[in-house]
């Protein structure tokens, strides 16, 4: 009985490599396509993969070391707000420029909302005209985080898949410039003629203040498992099930808990524009894969995306 216990131990601790590399591929694949990324970077899924099998071979002959907790998700104050043209906002800070001035339009918000369904209201209002009449629209920075705190994989995958994810999900602080028909293709929701179709059953908390130029809105959305037109899906870029089954063969069941998301943004209070938003979204992402045998893993990550707008 020792002897296969101990059998049974090695097992756990010296799994097949190609085991190993099927699942930290299957997790690769996953991080590439939920950052965005995944269409235009086959190429880049490629050299993830053999470093992927590089990386098993290396930290199969080593003892792991142990995971690190990653930072917290804390969100940076709102942007500042004068009415100027500003750059984007400088490396390591999360807080966005001013908002660039805007000419005053008819039918201008009077007061700011009060009500949850009335902030609502004037986010979707605001946020729509963005892929109508914004002439380009800047994403600041993009920040990918790993919650290793809710990163659960067998035993001895561990270490090793923290790692692998932990190489894919960073801060991009380049910024991007959206103009024409890139704007709907790329601002949430991504491909879409809308920004949001939030209702006041998708979201937990909605305020708004008054800074005087702007109203500064957030909205804070419930939690939800896989939605479909509702809940984040109204107004975040969200993993779709169907398109990871597409994407990798061996994925035999994908779900994903959305929990605290949040919108920020400023809207001008003399043109009604939508002048910057950030777009936090944690998630837990759970995986069954069929590779030789089946693995279960889930990935704790939060997507912070950070835009001006300008008309």
């Amino acid at each position: 009985m020792e002897k296969d216990k101990n059998q049974g131990s090695k097992f756990k601790l010296d799994l097949d490599p190609e085991i190993k590399k099927g699942l930290i591929i299957v997790l690769a694949i996953v991080v590439l396509f939920s950052s965005g990324n995944f269409l235009g970077s086959l190429m880049s899924a490629s050299k993830a993969v053999a470093n992927a099998g590089e990386l098993v071979t290396s930290q199969t002959q080593a003892t792991a070391a142990p995971t690190t907790t990653a930072a917290p998700t804390t969100t940076a104050a709102p942007a500042p707000t004068e009415n100027t043209t500003a750059a984007p906002a400088p490396a390591g800070d999360n807080t966005t420029a001013a908002p660039t001035e805007s000419a005053p339009a008819q039918n201008a918000p009077s007061g700011a909302p009060s009500t949850p369904a009335e902030i609502i209201n004037l986010y979707n209002e605001s946020a729509n005209k963005v892929k109508t009449s914004a002439t380009k629209v800047t994403r600041n920075f993009e920040d990918l985080q790993h919650n290793s705190e809710y990163t659960e994989m067998p035993g001895a995958l561990q270490s090793i898949g923290s790692g692998l994810i932990s190489t894919f999900l960073k801060k991009d602080e380049t910024p991007i410039d959206y103009t024409g028909a890139d704007i709907q293709a790329a601002f949430p929701v991504k491909g879409e003629s809308y920004v949001s179709k939030a209702t006041e059953a998708d979201i937990a908390e909605a305020t708004c203040t008054d800074d005087g130029t702007s109203y500064n809105i957030t909205l804070k959305f419930k939690e939800c498992t896989d939605p479909e037109g509702t809940g984040c899906a109204s107004a975040f870029n969200i993993i779709k099930p169907d398109e990871v089954y597409n994407a990798a063969k061996v994925v035999k069941n994908f779900s994903v808990r959305y929990y605290d998301a949040k919108i920020e943004c400023k809207i001008d209070k003399a043109t009604g524009n939508l002048t910057w938003a950030k777009f936090t979204l944690p998630m837990v992402m759970s995986v069954t894969a069929q590779v030789i045998m089946t693995l279960d893993a889930k990935v704790g990550m939060t997507f912070i995306d950070d835009y001006t707008i300008t008309y």
